[in-house]
């Protein structure tokens, strides 16, 4: 019993050290997605998704454009940087993977507003077959993790959580109390309020949303 044991130990050691590992990992894993903020764009809509995605995309430093929301032809942004031009398709809320049809209407968006590249960016994952497809036509692919990881780098800017919408209040949040934008009437977090009575000589006195804030 005492030589099982002696050979044994070794195995029951590693068994323990895997298993700690996978706990560390996990829980890395679930503090990193709590400081995304990526539940609060789980619960966005489309529009708001897009809306979000137009944010993201200034702070990493994109020129953006806003296509129209009906009738977009695949893109629901245009976003260039460094002389590159990019049509961009979000898709948000979706149950699955996404599948080719997103990558097929990206590519004949990039056709339609003259840009160089294509890009979807989900806060879902991809299939197999999509991943092949946006592979062999050059599409830029930002899943889950990805949007994770772009999530966080802007975070290390303190400037980052200042009218944020979704980062840690649900800024689009439809509500009749609270704040709100004095163009659009929508809904806007207490930061952004603060923001905005911190910078009134910018903002001629009134409370902006994000995306009445960027057109000043």
């Amino acid at each position: 019993m005492l030589l099982g044991l002696r050979i044994a130990w070794p195995v029951l050691v590693t068994l323990g050290l895997l298993a700690l590992a996978r706990s560390v990992a996990w829980i890395w894993k679930q503090r990193r997605l709590r400081r995304s903020g990526i539940d609060s764009i789980d619960l966005m809509t489309g529009l708001q998704f897009e809306q979000y995605l137009e944010w993201l995309f200034r702070q990493l430093g994109y020129k953006v454009e806003i296509t129209s929301y009906q009738g977009d032809f695949g893109a629901d942004l245009v976003v260039s940087k460094n002389g590159v031009k990019t049509a961009v398709q979000a898709k948000s809320r979706s149950k699955r993977s996404i599948g080719i049809r997103a990558i097929q209407e990206a590519v004949a968006a990039a056709g339609h507003y003259k840009c160089q590249q294509s890009m979807v960016v989900t806060n879902s994952f991809f299939t197999r077959p999509a991943i092949r497809l946006a592979k062999d036509n050059k599409v830029e692919l930002w899943n889950r993790d990805c949007l994770v990881d772009k999530l966080l780098a802007i975070r290390k800017t303190p400037e980052s959580d200042i009218a944020a919408p979704g980062i840690g209040e649900f800024a689009f949040a439809v509500s009749t109390e609270g704040p709100t934008c004095a163009v659009c009437g929508q809904a806007v977090s207490e930061k952004v309020q603060q923001y905005c009575l911190d910078n009134q000589r910018r903002f001629d006195g009134r409370i902006l949303c994000y995306r009445h804030q960027r057109v000043r």
